[in-house]
């Protein structure tokens, strides 16, 4: 490791504890002891002689899971959503600083699989269908929370990107697909310093990914991204020592008495392998530890994650109630507003009017804390490993319900029921406006069959519409769902509120009353049918080894349906706010004027035309020369940036050269040429542009 490298001196401290360990000792550090062979989902042994307490390891990605009176922060989409560096580090230190205190070292997140088919289960852990977006969120995830000193885990690596055959099938994807679409997330968290990278269940080329040597010690560890953390199995995948690190959930006395181990592809065990090979696993384990200080001032895990909790309690004032400011926050700015026609939204200045509230997903669970979904009521979390347990749930019923009390005159009516339509329409007929509440779920282990909403929502919608003239829908849901109502007449507004946490029916009732001006844009693109998706989920394969072709390429969501003059309900990228904004002054320039190849400095203004002060989304797209042989568009940058009534802004971004690379002939290529730099609202709303030649 080079002197100048930040992990240098915790790497030579490494090295030094690695030659006072024996080889049995070495074996405990690098295979973990067993489904609940500690209170934490997973445990190494510690070695006190080195000052190692052993990892406590432990998902997810919104929140420590299986431990109570923790916040349960929105759905990594919704934080993508959000297009905000500053809201990203902000969850990050929120999960650093609650995974510390209950003394976990390892949080198993962040997620950083993509959108590519949109009915894929564990979408909702997903930053979308961008991989620079997608590097960006889950990247500043990483800061916010090694900045405690827990270490962040980049998982899944790769190419795992739905649930069906998981962990049997292939993903066949090509080296130039895989360095420009599924690489970047994952090294941009290499780049921000993450300690741990989960390698995926599935198989990668042909070869299981955390057995694959070519991808780990190649590419991933290679000189190039040149990784120097440590590569996790995920828990029971199939593993070659020669690729993986360390081995999860590993075996009761780390196999000491239980024979070979099945899940070792090429049958190798810790006495198979060289010294220097055992060495560097465990120098690779240390250093991280040893960076993040887990020696020196961290906690002593106080939970047990493996027994019983109450159900259905509320704890409003839970430890870190603080925390759920930044929840709420995220949110807010995570919801998107998709359709306001005729501007009935916001509710601001509504009085002496009836509200409407229709829909099972207005209400509370029927029993908190049980899996998302099996309850019934609003849909806070998708299902999975990926969700934690909740202090509370404000439903959306409640959060109208209390702010509807600060205007005059506001009644609230209510069904939230999705069985009968006949009560649904009796309130949509009596109230002045109709709000209507739907959901789509998924989660770890399991795909949609469909995009439809769930428990005939699509029926409840329609039945809703033909009775009120003005019907707002709201959707809570794991990603993009099929919307056959959408150009309903008397359907004015809708908003996809994702899967937005504890906090939901405060933020979508912040957004109704214009009490925060809607900011979100969608990270994935919304289709008029299945059919025009680049990508779907495999479910049925006669193979033993089901074969998952990515033969799309580079061509999915947005690329995708540019290449094809598709033209979608809503784009990727887009989402509408109670004020309108005006882009001007586009200028392009050199970081470094005597650099053809240095990174672009892009300014521009955005200027507020209308009535109420809000953020704006703008991004930044590349239009790439035609010999690079690229999409005809590709996110590289993006600003979110707060103007009030009547005013402009300047905003600046910083285009780096690295996003302007392509991969060619095997390696990383600079072409040469005139690139377009395109400045939008949306992936299809594009507000300025310029041509500057570069390379």
């Amino acid at each position: 490791m080079r002197a100048d490298h930040p992990w240098f001196d915790a790497n030579v401290r490494a090295k030094d504890a690695v030659n006072s360990l024996t080889r049995s000792q070495k074996k405990y550090m690098v295979i973990g002891l067993g489904e609940r062979g500690g209170p934490c989902e997973g445990v190494t042994a510690a070695q006190p002689h080195i000052k190692f307490k052993g990892f406590c390891l432990q998902d997810g990605p919104v929140g420590p899971r299986m431990i109570e009176n923790i916040t349960a922060l929105p759905g990594h989409v919704n934080l993508a959503a959000t297009f905000d560096r500053s809201l990203m580090v902000q969850y990050g230190e929120v999960l650093g600083t609650e995974f510390r205190k209950w003394g976990i070292s390892v949080q198993l997140g962040p997620m950083m699989n993509l959108f590519r088919a949109p009915a894929a289960g564990r979408n909702w852990e997903s930053p979308g269908g961008d991989p620079y977006l997608a590097g960006v969120s889950a990247s500043l995830i990483v800061r916010g929370v090694q900045s405690k000193g827990v270490i962040a885990t980049a998982k899944h690596f790769i190419a795992n990107e739905q649930e069906a055959f998981r962990t049997s099938s292939s993903s066949n994807v090509d080296m130039r697909t895989l360095m420009e679409i599924y690489m970047p997330p994952f090294e941009a968290c290499i780049r921000e310093g993450v300690g741990a990278i989960m390698c995926s269940y599935n198989l990668f080329n042909g070869e299981y990914a955390c057995a694959n040597n070519h991808l780990i010690n190649d590419i991933l560890k290679g000189p190039e991204i040149d990784f120097r953390g440590f590569v996790m199995t995920d828990w029971f995948a199939s593993y070659s020592l020669t690729a993986s690190d360390m081995v999860m959930a590993g075996r009761d006395n780390a196999g000491d008495t239980l024979g070979p181990d099945p899940l070792s592809v090429d049958g190798l065990d810790v006495a198979d392998i060289p010294e220097e090979r055992l060495n560097d696993m465990v120098e690779r384990i240390l250093t991280v530890y040893y960076h993040f200080r887990q020696d020196v001032d961290f906690p002593l895990h106080t939970f047990n994650a493996w027994i019983d909790r109450p159900k259905n309690v509320y704890n409003y004032n839970y430890e870190f109630k603080k925390n759920a400011i930044i929840a709420h926050r995220v949110g807010v700015a995570g919801t998107v507003l998709v359709k306001d026609d005729r501007r009935l939204l916001p509710l601001k200045t509504a009085s002496n009017l009836k509200l409407g509230i229709i829909g099972e997903d207005a209400r509370l669970p029927r029993i908190l804390n049980v899996e998302p979904g099996t309850a019934g009521g609003t849909l806070a979390h998708g299902t999975g490993s990926g969700t934690c347990e909740f202090p509370y749930i404000i439903s959306p019923l409640e959060g109208i319900t209390m702010r509807a009390k600060k205007q005059k005159g506001l009644q609230v009516l209510s069904y939230t029921e999705n069985q009968d339509v006949a009560p649904a329409r009796k309130v949509a007929q009596e109230a002045d406006i109709a709000i209507v509440f739907q959901q789509a779920n998924s989660g770890e282990g399991w795909d949609r069959k469909d995009l439809k909403l769930w428990a005939g929502g699509d029926d409840v919608i329609q039945a809703v519409a033909d009775a009120n003239k003005n019907t707002i829908v709201v959707l809570h849901t794991v990603g993009a769902v099929d919307m056959p109502w959408i150009n309903h007449p008397n359907i004015s507004a809708v908003i996809y509120g994702l899967v937005p946490g504890q906090e939901t029916g405060a933020v979508i009732a912040d957004i109704l009353f214009g009490d925060s001006n809607p900011s979100g844009r969608l990270p994935f693109t919304v289709h008029k049918d299945r059919s025009e998706y680049a990508a779907d989920v495999v479910y049925e394969s006669k193979d033993n080894i089901p074969q998952i072709e990515y033969k799309e390429g580079l061509y999915f969501d947005y690329r995708h349906a540019d290449k094809h003059n598709i033209t979608p309900i809503f784009p990727f990228g887009h989402g509408l706010s109670y004020t309108d904004f005006k882009y001007s002054n586009l200028q392009v320039s050199r970081q470094t004027k005597s650099d053809p190849k240095s990174s672009l400095k892009v300014k521009f203004q955005i200027a507020n035309m209308g009535k109420y002060d809000g953020h704006e989304v703008a991004q930044l797209y590349v239009k790439f020369p035609e010999v690079a042989d690229e999409p005809p568009k590709l996110l590289k940058g993006f600003e979110r940036a707060f103007v009030k009534v009547g005013k402009t802004v300047t905003v600046e971004i910083l285009l780096e050269a690295r996003e302007l690379r392509v991969w060619l002939e095997g390696g990383w290529k600079f072409v040469a040429g005139e690139y377009g730099i395109l400045i939008g609202a949306s992936s299809r709303d594009i507000r300025a542009t310029s041509v500057i030649k570069w390379g």
